[in-house]
């Protein structure tokens, strides 16, 4: 049965669902403590993803590029030297000492191990100022990205071509500004669109061409703001429109938002979801309160998972994976992974692991590659592993870590936030739980202060020409202000320049000049999406307050009964209709 408890962090209650002690039991650890908001946050806590430093290589002083600052404790290496037979993770193996907490002797590992400076794989041609990320050729600034070309300022990018300032493009090309769009061509400043091309402010649109400032049409061409059009009306009404300049699409962007607030949304973002929870989730069963997942079946409290199955509480990747729980950074054919970060390409039973690959049956290890039956790096035979390992799981039960902030870490907790690399204003949680600095370190995260950047600012911002036709070459040797002038919370870099690859991307497509820097244009797409969260709400579909087109046979008269669990929050003004209600009026 479900059972309600006080989560340790916030100190909200929450619930732990019946089905969740079954998952508990069949892997063999306690419930959590923490509610699953403060548990996701957590994990987030520990992922940097798009902040860059530049250091050199601590074995081959090589200049280069890391997730890592030059403070950092521990050496960085470059992904050449890390990779490479040149040093030993198991030469900085210790004992396990009972007589201290063993997250304690696990930061002291930590802080001792060398990390890659980046998170790659594959082939990654011209391509190296990439994080997480694999197989990507001439792309600049991507993150969270795989098998793409010609690729700028974007995140979470897969199969895509010349395109940039895009989150969440699947197979797609020549796209900007386009936030959770699939199989999309020529599109710009649109979101969750798929099979839409040559087409200009769109949203919930499918297999459009020649659209304008349209919302959920379906198989529709040249229709502005939802009306349609000859071709030649068409084309005579978008060149009125004048977009190439940035003063007249920045007041269409208004328009279009305001515009777009009029229309329906259906409560979750789905296909072929069967009994699932949460928002975009794709071609996936049994999957409750999560969030960017596509191939998975039995799951819970995921975000960004791909095919995978039978896993709670997993922050990103997938590609079989399976018994994944409390984990972060997990991929490629990997299974009973407890309690780790960044473990990948076929390793097996991890716990409280960081920075390995390929290893095995291994607990409280970071930085081994091809690693067996080690406990904080030390080896061991495996019937010594085995009982060193349910020694130290009772050890601590019996002794505690207890964080600045007076919280219990035993045994089946995840990493205690004073073991992250990273403060938070570096990482996920920032990007999709924002917060001031106060608050960060109230909670009991880092904060980062950014360096004061002394940049030679050659043009403002609003000195900008107005359309890509008036800009010429020299624009290549300025540095251009940051609208935000790094008075925003946005990790703002204050100033910035125009790539080459850009100007051409620019030019091609005929779009003005950015005003922002591309860590503020990042956050502006972040905001127009909902946040990995849910609230219960009811179908707010109602014959006598919204005029309706279609029938809707489940409630022919009033309100309609239906209730959900979405990310439109209650404050929300959306409309927000339940499937049913939705399909009636759009599919």
């Amino acid at each position: 049965m479900n059972e309600k408890r006080q989560c340790q962090n916030c100190k909200q209650e929450f619930t732990i669902e019946a089905e969740d002690f079954g998952f508990y039991k069949k892997i063999d650890v306690p419930a959590p403590t923490w509610c699953s908001l403060c548990r996701s946050v957590r994990r987030m806590a520990f992922s940097n993803e798009r902040t860059l430093y530049k250091r050199k290589c601590d074995l081959c002083e090589k200049e280069g590029i890391a997730i890592y600052d030059k403070d950092t404790p521990f050496p960085v290496y470059c992904i050449d030297c890390w990779r490479s037979d040149k040093w030993d993770p198991t030469s900085y193996g210790q004992e396990y000492d009972f007589k201290k907490p063993f997250f304690e002797q696990l930061a002291e590992l930590k802080n001792k191990v060398p990390r890659a400076a980046l998170i790659q794989q594959g082939d990654m041609t011209g391509s190296e100022y990439t994080n997480r990320a694999s197989n990507n050729k001439n792309c600049y600034l991507l993150f969270r990205a795989n098998f793409n070309e010609n690729l700028l300022y974007s995140h979470t990018i897969n199969d895509a071509k010349d395109s940039s300032d895009c989150l969440a493009l699947q197979q797609s090309e020549l796209c900007y500004e386009c936030i959770d769009c699939s199989k999309c061509y020529n599109l710009q400043y649109s979101q969750e669109c798929r099979e839409c091309r040559d087409s200009m402010f769109l949203y919930d649109c499918r297999n459009c061409t020649n659209c304008f400032g349209s919302v959920n049409l379906r198989n529709a061409q040249y229709h502005i703001f939802n009306e349609p059009y000859s071709k030649e009306e068409y084309e005579k009404k978008i060149k009125s429109f004048a977009v190439d300049n940035f003063a007249s699409l920045e007041m269409m962007r208004q328009k279009f938002h305001e515009f777009n607030k009029k229309f329906i949304r259906e409560f979750m973002v789905s296909t072929r979801a069967e009994r699932s929870t949460g928002n975009w989730i794709y071609d996936s069963k049994n999957v409750r309160n999560s969030y960017f997942c596509r191939g998975v079946e039995d799951g819970a409290h995921l975000f960004g998972i791909i095919e995978a199955k039978d896993c709670m509480d997993y922050l990103y990747w997938g590609r079989s994976c399976e018994l994944v729980y409390e984990t972060a950074n997990c991929g490629y054919n990997s299974s009973r992974i407890f309690f780790c970060n960044l473990t990948y390409t076929s390793c097996s039973d991890l716990q409280y692991s960081d920075h390995c690959i390929s290893s095995r049956n291994c607990f409280g290890s970071v930085g081994l590659k091809n690693g067996e039956f080690c406990v904080l790096n030390k080896k061991y035979d495996e019937k010594s592993f085995g009982e060193l390992k349910a020694k130290i799981i009772k050890h601590m039960d019996e002794m505690p870590y207890t964080d600045k902030q007076g919280r219990l870490f035993k045994y089946g907790e995840f990493f205690p936030l004073e073991l992250s690399e990273f403060a938070y204003n570096e990482t996920a949680a920032h990007d999709y739980f924002p917060l001031e600095k106060e608050e960060a370190l109230k909670q009991g995260f880092t904060w980062k202060e950014i360096e004061e950047r002394k940049y030679n600012i050659t043009v403002p911002a609003e000195e900008l020409p107005m359309t890509i036709g008036e800009t010429d070459d020299d624009i290549l040797k300025e540095v251009i202000s940051c609208e935000h002038e790094g008075k925003c919370n946005e990790n703002c870099i204050t100033a910035f320049k125009i790539t080459s690859q850009e100007l051409a991307f620019y030019r091609r497509l005929g779009i003005p000049l950015p005003r922002l820097c591309h860590n503020c244009r990042h956050q502006r797409r972040l905001k127009y999406r909902n946040p990995p969260q849910l609230w219960s709400r009811q179908c707010m579909c109602d014959h006598q307050v919204y005029k309706n087109t279609a029938e809707h046979p489940h409630h022919p008269e009033g309100r309609c009964p239906n209730e959900f669990e979405t990310s439109y929050s209650l404050d929300r003004k959306e409309i927000v209709y339940c499937e049913e209600c939705y399909q009636a009026e759009v599919i």
